[in-house]
């Protein structure tokens, strides 16, 4: 909740329900970022799935980073 003072008048400014979701989204991205680079680390460790799968989990991984990367720079999430 923002309170905005002008002359003496007091508003009150609170963020709406879909403002909230939105702001919490990339935190969500960075803990599935997380899971998803976990999962292709143990991949490739314990030989899980077939090469065509570890490479598509390997890709997919990569991306995240690169997605959480330009939002921690975008300033979406604090680091």
């Amino acid at each position: 909740m923002f309170v905005l003072d002008t002359g003496g008048d007091l508003t009150l400014f609170t963020r709406p329900l879909q403002m909230q979701i939105a702001l919490a989204l990339p935190y969500l991205i960075g803990v599935l970022t997380l899971g998803t680079t976990a999962g292709a680390l143990l991949a490739w460790r314990y030989r899980y799935w077939s090469l065509h799968a570890r490479i598509h989990q390997t890709i997919l991984a990569l991306l995240g980073l690169a997605f959480s990367w330009q939002l921690s720079m975008l300033g979406f999430l604090a680091v």
